[in-house]
């Protein structure tokens, strides 16, 4: 006999899951004009609190100009910022709301990617029952208080929460509280988004 899974609630993270091209780390190191990794040894050293909601991204490009010696101009992680919704992930979103399971957008972002996102053409945040961006929420992946706070949210338990993320720390950190979780990266990741959504519908 089939193994019958309870699940309630999918969590979605949305870059290069709902969003495809939406890395500005590259555009933003050759902005600067420095290599991507003296911007992201830079960079992740700021990440939590822009993600968090606690460090305006204007403080983070006065930093820019103060240890890079650049005037910036405009406001760069938008202007360099262009997604598109991955309209493969979001039909899975679509089946699995028709089939009565809950679906939220859980990311880690910040204002001025979000605000963009809100924008777009084809709505990606509209697909969704509720909407846990991280600079709103206060809490970042691959924090466990991040599943913690939309599990309580949501009134879901970890063994009736799938999440769906492209970075392994972060389904790591899911998994551990016993989330079912799907790593959404790789050359196969969609034949593995089709044998793990395939349980579901």
């Amino acid at each position: 006999m089939a193994r019958i899974i309870a699940m309630k609630l999918f969590i979605f993270d949305f870059g290069e899951v709902i969003l495809n091209n939406a890395d500005t780390f590259h555009p933003m190191a050759d902005y600067i004009g420095i290599s991507y990794d003296e911007f992201m040894a830079d960079y992740t050293l700021y990440e939590m609190p822009l993600m968090d909601g606690y460090m305006a991204v204007d403080d983070y490009y006065r930093h820019i100009e103060a240890k890079f010696g650049i005037d910036v101009k405009g406001k760069p992680f938008a202007d360099l910022f262009h997604p598109a919704a991955n309209m493969e992930m979001l039909s899975y979103v679509r089946e699995l709301r028709a089939k009565g399971y809950r679906c939220v957008a859980g990311s880690n972002t910040f204002k001025p990617h979000w605000d963009i996102i809100r924008n777009m053409k084809k709505d990606p945040l509209s697909c969704f029952d509720a909407l846990y961006p991280s600079h709103e929420i206060h809490i970042s992946k691959p924090e466990k208080a991040f599943f913690r706070y939309i599990c309580s949210k949501e009134d879901a338990s970890y063994e009736e929460t799938a999440f769906i993320d492209d970075r392994k720390e972060n389904t790591d950190a899911a998994a551990s509280l016993g989330i079912e979780v799907l790593e959404y990266s790789g050359s196969d990741r969609k034949e593995k988004a089709s044998a793990f959504f395939s349980k579901f519908l």
